[in-house]
């Protein structure tokens, strides 16, 4: 008998059980030995036991539409249940996971040994099948050795061996229904580092700011020869951080015997991203050849606590085709995409996992990293420095150092554990790059929206940042009733609520912006007032004369002078160089985010009122002291603790635990701009036999069209039938014409009292 995987594809082939089996074992064998070789082994038996349940004949039927679907045609138990009777428990883990995503140890040891599978009973006749069509099964595999007596280097190993199955899995399975394999390109480092090095060189090296910024980009290229490990770059803000660590990272790469295979930038979750992707991609992937892609809005794929499929895998969740697993030279992603990955447990999460090994990961404004997962987060660090082969770079203008404190960073740097790659020159840099004065909020002055609005409107130029949309909402609503009509098209307003591309095209490109965006406006000395949400914070280029910044977090409101006299180029009435202002305020409505944020504004204030201000702009150890006092206040992990249950190999439980904010998210594409002629092109192109009508480049291309909603604000979208869809069976769904404004994005509950359109 020829046992079958999965369905005829679209050429009228089956997809015969041995070939797939042999097909995503040695893929999973190869992703393994581009990850650590000590992996090698039993990636290649997760991969070729994984679907040893299809041998029974109740599966084949299922098949062949002669039964249904039900605990009889599982498959994903067999092959765990034989690897776990022969102590191979990363395999176990693996295969018991490939659809259900990842059990807990307890919830893996009832699978395969409770009586509802009778694995015991059945495997000896699966596995006989098995050996006819693919030869003997070993009693013993090698496992690494490094995980032995070291629980979280065990729990990390079976999430990488899953990674390397699951993905295998899903990459055979796709291309027997497409007939084709995916192509992928590889990192040439070199390549792209003479681009970004030619980039630099066509920029103008005159002036003190510009020497400042090729040395720190020197020093980057220099130091980059160092042996993979932890690096920092403190540079201040305005120090061309962006493309010196970019060639820092390069340059690492380009180093034969590091054998580094892709870059990873993470940029916080709040941040715009888009900013950065687009200056990667006009330098180093001109073309959009894929070389350079975006991966920040998460799509919710339905969670399988079992495993029934249907017959045709495209059928029940497409969209775990479309999941992004990393397989480009370049990714520009986002802390909670980079972060959650590291302790999911579903499939379409974890995939990307073993391309993270053997990689540059830069994160960009360290310091927002979430207090609350430090101590699990430094520890996977280690774990992915020490046997995967990845580079930390942590880039920051306010370095929170993470120093080793047994009482509240238990997993934090050692001496000498991480090096600074401007070493000796740092505080200098952070002297002769000072631009700003700034104006701290007296303890007992308050200030209302409307007073702000009238300070605003007596400048030409002015921005301001606040701390929740809902005060950007107010701010902004009463900014623009101080003007008339004609004079509003110079008022913006920037929040998480507009999507990447609405963003872009509201500030304008870096280089050449159109006229009418925020930076065409500046850098003309246009009238230009902007207010915005901390997103702005995270290296986005914007020169301001003056920033007012409402009371929040230190390292906040040093980045919101990041935004002001960026250039270096105010003077006053005589000619000479003046500073910025910088005015931090308390509103009179002071909400603040809860938990760490709120905390870390209380340490603010108290410091405010007992360090000269100047000091903000000058002293950049005062962060690392800033930071320590801050992580001894607040906790630096859950209260389930998430390193006790990664001990216990509770892969769910941590999944749970590991969030990077307490809400769930929903993305929601918007009918903005050309996302619209997107929206329509998939849902009007013909279906085809065997062929998915969403796949992963329909999910890039909707990328910069998504936003991210909490859940309560989606579900009131779902109660006003304000959603659809974008395809039957598909959980991505579309907002509603009417309610996206062109100038706030999604607005729920607060609408303008003006010109917002039905």
């Amino acid at each position: 008998m020829t046992y079958l995987a999965h369905t005829e594809n679209m050429a009228g082939l089956p997809h015969i059980l041995s070939e797939h089996l042999q097909s995503v074992g040695d893929m999973a064998r190869r992703f393994a030995e581009e990850s650590n070789p000590d992996l090698s082994d039993a990636a290649y038996w997760a991969g070729v036991l994984h679907d040893l349940g299809k041998y029974r004949d109740e599966f084949q039927q299922y098949l062949r539409a002669e039964r249904d679907s039900s605990t009889e045609t599982h498959h994903a138990v067999y092959g765990a249940a034989l690897a776990y009777r022969q102590e191979w428990l990363g395999p176990a883990f693996a295969i018991a996971g490939h659809h259900a995503g990842l059990h807990d140890h307890n919830e893996l040891q009832t699978l395969v040994e409770g009586a509802t599978y009778r694995t015991a009973e059945r495997v000896p006749l699966l596995a006989e099948r098995f050996q006819d069509d693919l030869g003997e099964i070993p009693q013993k595999i090698a496992e690494p050795l490094f995980v032995e007596n070291k629980s979280h280097s065990a729990e990390f190993y079976i999430r990488m061996l899953f990674s390397t199955l699951v993905d295998a899995d899903f990459l055979d399975t796709e291309a027997h229904y497409k007939t084709a394999s995916r192509a992928t390109r590889k990192l040439q480092a070199a390549e792209l580092l003479r681009l970004l090095i030619t980039e630099k060189e066509s920029k103008s090296s005159d002036g003190k700011l510009n020497a400042i910024r090729n040395n720190i980009f020197q020093q980057c290229l220099d130091k980059a020869q160092e042996s993979p490990g932890f690096f920092s770059l403190t540079v201040p803000t305005g120090g061309g951080k962006t493309l010196a660590g970019m060639a820092f990272a390069l340059a690492h790469a380009a180093q034969p015997q590091h054998q580094l295979r892709r870059i990873i930038v993470v940029i916080p979750f709040l941040s715009i991203i888009e900013q950065n992707a687009a200056q990667y991609r006009r330098i180093l992937d001109p073309e959009d050849l894929g070389i350079v892609i975006e991966h920040h809005s998460a799509v919710n794929v339905p969670e399988d606590t079992g495993e029934t499929r249907s017959r045709d895998p495209f059928e029940k969740h497409p969209n775990e085709y479309a999941a992004e697993n990393w397989d480009a030279p370049i990714i520009v992603t986002t802390s909670v995409q980079f972060i959650e990955s590291l302790f999911a447990n579903r499939t379409s999460r974890c995939r990307k996992l073993h391309n993270i090994a053997h990689s540059v990961v830069i994160f960009d404004e360290v310091q927002t990293l979430p207090s609350h997962l430090l101590n699990p987060l430094l520890n996977v660090f280690r774990e992915l420095r020490d046997h995967y082969g990845v580079s930390f770079v942590f880039s920051t203008a306010t370095q929170p150092a993470f120093q080793y404190r047994p009482s509240s960073l238990s997993e934090g740097f050692r001496p000498g554990e991480i090096q600074e790659i401007t070493q000796g020159s740092t505080e200098a840099n952070f002297r002769s790059l000072r631009r700003v004065s700034i104006q701290p909020a007296k303890p007992d002055e308050t200030t209302g929206w409307d007073a702000l609005a009238e300070q605003m409107a007596l400048r030409e130029q002015a921005l301001c940042i606040v701390n929740i949309r809902s005060h950007a909402y107010d701010l902004w609503e009463k900014l623009r009733r101080s003007f008339p009509l004609k004079e509003r098209e110079a008022m913006f307003h920037l929040s998480s609520a507009m999507c990447a591309e609405h963003r872009f095209a509201v500030l304008g490109d870096d280089r050449e912006p159109e006229p009418g965006t925020i930076r065409y406006r500046l850098r003309n000395k246009q009238p230009c007032r902007l207010v915005s949400t901390q997103l702005i914070e995270a290296g986005v280029d914007v020169d301001f004369p003056i920033v007012w910044r409402a009371l929040g977090p230190l390292d906040s409101i040093v980045q919101a002078a990041g935004r002001c006299n960026r250039e270096n180029r105010l003077c006053d009435e005589a000619g000479n160089p003046a500073f910025g202002e910088v005015i931090v305020f308390r509103p009179e409505d002071n909400k603040l985010p809860s938990g760490v944020y709120r905390t870390a504004s209380d340490i603010t204030a108290s410091l405010l009122a007992h360090v000269d201000a100047d000091t903000l702009a000058t002293d950049h150890e005062l962060f690392g002291r800033y930071f320590d006092q801050l992580y001894q206040l607040v906790p630096t992990d859950q209260r389930i603790s998430i390193q006790d249950e990664r001990e216990k190999l509770h892969f769910r439980k941590v999944a749970g635990l590991a969030k990077v904010i307490d809400n769930d998210t929903q993305a929601v594409i918007v009918p903005y701009g050309k996302g619209c002629s997107i929206i329509e092109e998939i849902r009007t192109r013909p279906v085809i036999k065997g062929q998915p009508r969403f796949s992963r480049d329909d999910l890039r291309r909707l990328q910069r069209y998504m936003v991210n909603l909490h859940s309560r604000d989606f579900q009131k979208l779902v109660m006003h039938k304000a959603t659809s869809q974008l395809l039957p069976n598909l959980e991505i769904h579309v907002l509603a014409e009417g309610w996206y404004h062109p100038h706030l994005g999604i607005v729920i509950d607060k609408r303008p009292t003006e010109d917002f359109f039905a």
